[in-house]
């Protein structure tokens, strides 16, 4: 059978990490073979029609199916492999409209022409309750509202002593599991496996984590292994421009989740008493922190336009400082207050900006409160217009490695009369 497939070019190894219980829904899918061979197009499950594995072999932009069958996943897998030859397709986790991540009896599958070959729960994955206890289970199944998490990238096919291996990474467990692909069974580990799979983790982790959705898991196997080499792949995450604008009650923060967990692996790495990453309490060992008020002339109604606080090198020039959008930046639209309060109670706002690259900067606000709007998080258009809001004084501040920038008062209370330049 001889077909077009369109999305051949731009088939993916795997879906989009999500976190907690914010999965997307199964979508048909495409996965290429890491030779690009080969492509294993899912189609999950729907009504009572369930989902299907169709494996096509490649030609340019056309397709042969050389096998398809059933799948036992509830809604489709999250991450589907395809085997350098075609022969077999190894599953992994549930993605369905009900649960995710490590549930039910696909967790671990492999297939091959004739169909499956063999199925896994999570639970015969980690021998529960036979090997272990439930406290014990716990920690490498962490379970979330409607999910459980176990495994991680690396995943990957080997071909050893023989035997070709799909191999994965046991994210909380820090250590490797194994099937023989053909069989389906589990493999028992020796210490030369290990080796091999710890370096072929690392390459992936170099060469292709790190540009990827699984950046974290690349840092983290990095961080692991701990080759001299790696550490400046780990620090040149601390420059990541990745800047989110996050909402506690009347107090805002941004951050960088790249940098931040560049900083944790590092500080770990050293030796330091680092904690894992969270959004409301963060202990940086290699960036700094600022803090302070923004005062606005009047408290914000839902609605209102971007109020945007600049964190500018010291270098630049303060006439031309908005033609560059700055990297430190914090940037939040108004919405309600509360569900019970539309007015927002005063016109002081707390604000903290981390993961902050250690330098000399001065700091700008600007309420972009009339139009034409110029503001937004990721973009400038221009300088602030008339009816805008804008901060005037611009002392310099010294943020320091591990230290905090305290008690800013950022008084952004002067209105625009007319455009500038």
């Amino acid at each position: 059978m001889k077909m077009i497939l369109v999305l051949i070019l731009v088939a993916i190894t795997s879906v989009s990490v999500s976190y907690a219980d914010t999965w997307a829904r199964p979508v048909e899918q495409l996965y290429l073979s890491e030779n690009k061979q080969f492509v294993a197009q899912v189609t999950p499950a729907k009504d009572k029609s369930p989902a299907t594995l169709k494996v096509f072999l490649v030609r340019g932009q056309e397709g042969w199916i050389t096998w398809q069958c059933t799948l036992g996943n509830e809604g489709a897998p999250k991450d589907v492999f395809v085997t350098d030859d075609g022969r077999y397709v190894v599953t992994v986790n549930e993605n369905s409209s009900r649960v995710h991540g490590g549930m039910g009896d696909y967790v671990a599958a492999f297939y091959k022409k004739d169909g499956l070959i063999k199925n896994y729960s999570l639970e015969q994955i980690l021998h529960y309750p036979e090997q272990m206890d439930e406290q014990e289970f716990r920690k490498l199944a962490q379970r979330s509202i409607s999910g459980r998490s176990w495994a991680s990238m690396p995943m990957l096919f080997d071909e050893y002593d023989g035997n070709l291996y799909f191999c994965v990474w046991l994210l909380h467990g820090k250590r490797w599991l194994a099937w023989e692909v053909s069989t389906g069974e589990e493999v028992k580990i020796n210490e030369k496996m290990v080796e091999r799979w710890n370096e072929k983790g690392r390459l992936w982790a170099r060469e292709q984590g790190i540009k990827s959705e699984h950046h974290s898991s690349a840092l983290e196997f990095l961080r692991r292994t701990k080759r001299p080499e790696d550490r400046k792949i780990i620090e040149s995450f601390l420059t990541s421009e990745d800047f989110y604008t996050l909402g506690e009650s009347i107090y805002y923060y941004s951050w960088s989740p790249k940098r931040t967990l560049a900083d944790s692996i590092l500080a770990e790495w050293d030796g330091k008493a680092a904690k894992k990453p969270s959004r409301s309490n963060q202990k940086y060992y290699y960036l700094g922190v600022v803090s302070g008020t923004v005062k606005l002339p009047h408290p914000p109604k839902p609605g209102d336009q971007w109020l945007c606080i600049y964190l500018i090198p010291s270098t630049m020039g303060k006439k031309n400082w908005y033609r560059e959008m700055p990297v430190h930046r914090l940037t939040t639209y108004f919405s309600k207050f509360s569900f019970h309060n539309d007015q927002w109670p005063r016109n002081e706002i707390a604000f903290g900006i981390r993961s902050v690259t250690p330098g000399k900067y001065w700091v700008k606000a600007v309420w972009d409160k009339a139009k034409p709007y110029n503001f937004e998080d990721n973009y400038i258009k221009g300088p602030p217009q008339q009816g805008d809001y804008e901060s005037i004084e611009a002392p310099i501040i010294t943020v320091k490695a591990g230290e905090t920038v305290e008690n800013l008062t950022i008084d952004c209370t002067h209105e625009v009369t007319s455009g500038t330049d």
